[in-house]
C-alpha cells in the first residue's frame, strides 16, 4: 500500500494524512467506532441517562461563547449552537457525556484525538477550533464531574450519521 493510501481501508489520502488514515477512518477512530473503519456505528447503551445541560446553565462556563440552541444529543453527548464573540461566527459546541470522564485512559485519548482532529483540513471534515475540559461543581459530597468538549465549525443541516444513513456525501461551503 503506498503512503496516500488510508492504511485500514486503502481509499486514496491526501499527503499528510494523520495517523495514515482517510477522514472517515480517522473519524470512526476519534469516535471510539471498532476497527473495521466504519463511523457512525452504533454505541452501547448507556447505564444512565445523559441530560444536557441548558444553554444558560453553559453560558456560566463559557463566557467566550452566546450559547444559542441545544441541537440534539446522541451516543457521544451533546451538541449545541454557539457564536464566538470575539469572532462573530457560529460554531459548534459538542460535550462529551460525563461518564467519559470515568474512564483513566480518557483523557489522554480525548487531548490526543482532538489535537489530531484540529490538524485535518478536508472539505468533508468540520474544523475543529478548540478542546478543553470544565470542573462542574459538585452536585453532592461525590465530588466534581468533569465535562470535555469540542468547539468546532458550525455546518448547517443535519447530523454526521444522518448524512451518512441518507448515502449523502455533500461538500461543505467554504
Amino acid at each position: 500500500m503506498n503512503e496516500n493510501q488510508c492504511r485500514d481501508c486503502g481509499v486514496p489520502t491526501p499527503a499528510g494524512s494523520p495517523e495514515g488514515l482517510c477522514p472517515n477512518c480517522l473519524l470512526g477512530a476519534g469516535l471510539g467506532d471498532s476497527s473495521d473503519g466504519q463511523a457512525g456505528a452504533e454505541t452501547s447503551a448507556r447505564p444512565t441517562e445523559f441530560v444536557p445541560p441548558t444553554p444558560s446553565f453553559l453560558a456560566r462556563h463559557f463566557p467566550q461563547l452566546e450559547i444559542i440552541d441545544l441541537l440534539g444529543q446522541g451516543g457521544m453527548g451533546a451538541v449545541y449552537k454557539a457564536r464566538q464573540i470575539k469572532l462573530d461566527r457560529l460554531v459548534a459546541l459538542k460535550l462529551i457525556r460525563p461518564e467519559a470522564s470515568d474512564d483513566p485512559a480518557f483523557t489522554e485519548r480525548f487531548n490526543r484525538e482532538a489535537r489530531t482532529l484540529a490538524r485535518l483540513n478536508h472539505p468533508h471534515i468540520v474544523a475543529v477550533h478548540d478542546f478543553g475540559e470544565i470542573t462542574l461543581p459538585p452536585e453532592d459530597e461525590t465530588g466534581a464531574r468533569v465535562l470535555y468538549y469540542f468547539v468546532m465549525e458550525y455546518v448547517e443541516g443535519g447530523n454526521l450519521r444522518a448524512s451518512i444513513r441518507a448515502g449523502s456525501n455533500h461538500q461543505r461551503a467554504h
